[in-house]
């Protein structure tokens, strides 16, 4: 089968794999008819996070279910269904109290010996292990592009939102405008916030969560803690998500927060650093929340019932839709921020 492979030098392929195939009781094959580009998968590219040469990659899809192991019964084949991007067990200490990102089995599709080494989602098919955790069936009346999405970002924007514990007359802020941060504005909108503010370079990325509601702050052009300043009579917004995963924009955060006020840390880390004072975070009664991987389970079909109801709509996110074969393209238009997101379709 054809999939996208990770390759020396930071590039990728699409070349043929061996098709996947069950291993074991509790597998599923699926039949992708979308996957995506996402802004994590650039970290491998980067150097950020490791991986091997020849690596399947993507954690994103949504197919059709061909194949399933002997003990799998809650999907059968023909199933249209979205992969969760995380693999879970679903019967561990951490599975069975929704902690789901913190499985003692954990597993991430595509993402290398980080996540496993599981073969990705960037394939014509991939195998999904735990299928009865890791699969969600679609509506009939949903279309699998927007589908798509409840795998992994529009959850995540979902779950970040709910720790953020907003209430309509809170000031919320979100650092960042990529696919998770616009997931994220859309879901703090449905979750009832009324006053959300965006913060990024990006015009593209302003624009499209501007037209979501969100007040763009260009952080290029001007200092995100004085437009929150002059917005909240000096106080700052009342809770931040940190959408973007570098030091840069968590001390942004930091920066624009409130007194007592709350930063979720969304944005995905490795080895970065960076320098605080302990007496500064103390004397101000921040609330600092690493939110760490989504429990997607825990959460998506909270999203996919709102993606259901019109409540949240990803789309106007997708900038490009490609074939399989042209995803090194996608990967330069991501890589060059010309893109907002890219869908495949094998």
């Amino acid at each position: 089968m054809r999939a996208v492979v990770f390759t020396d030098g930071g590039r990728v392929e699409v070349t043929d794999v061996a098709a996947p195939v069950i291993e074991r009781p509790t597998d599923a094959i699926v039949r992708v008819t979308r996957t995506a580009i996402c802004g994590s998968d650039l970290h491998f590219l980067h150097g950020k996070a490791p991986i091997e040469p020849g690596s399947v990659l993507g954690h994103e899809a949504v197919g059709i279910v061909e194949s399933i192991g002997e003990d799998v019964t809650r999907v059968r084949p023909g199933d249209r269904v979205v992969v969760s991007f995380h693999i879970a067990c679903g019967s561990c200490w951490f599975c069975r109290r929704g902690e789901t990102a913190l499985c003692e089995k954990h597993a991430i599709l595509g993402a290398g010996p980080f996540g496993g080494d599981l073969p990705g989602a960037q394939a014509e098919r991939v195998r999904v292990p735990f299928a009865e955790t890791n699969l969600l069936s679609i509506p009939d009346t949903m279309d699998d592009e927007r589908a798509l999405f409840v795998g992994d970002v529009l959850t995540t924007g979902v779950y970040a939102a709910t720790l953020a514990e907003v209430m309509p007359e809170m000031t919320s802020a979100v650092v960042g405008l990529g696919p998770v941060g616009y997931c994220t504005v859309q879901a703090l909108f449905a979750l009832g916030a009324r006053t959300v503010f965006g913060v990024d370079v990006d015009p593209a990325r302003r624009a499209v969560a501007e037209a979501s509601g969100a007040i763009a702050v260009d952080a290029a052009r001007v200092n995100p803690q004085m437009v929150l300043a002059r917005a909240t009579q000096d106080r700052g917004a009342d809770v931040v998500i940190e959408a973007v995963g570098t030091p840069a924009a968590y001390e942004t955060s930091v920066d624009i927060v409130r007194r007592g006020g709350r930063v979720v840390v969304v944005g995905m880390y490795a080895g970065e650093v960076t320098e605080l004072q302990l007496g500064v975070y103390w004397a101000r009664a921040l609330d600092v929340r690493f939110a760490g991987l989504c429990p997607t389970h825990a959460y998506w079909e909270r999203t996919m019932a709102l993606l259901a109801d019109g409540r949240l709509d990803p789309s106007p996110i997708v900038s490009h839709r490609l074939s399989l074969e042209e995803a090194a393209v996608g990967y330069e238009l991501f890589d060059r921020r010309v893109a907002t997101k890219v869908l495949l379709a094998p």
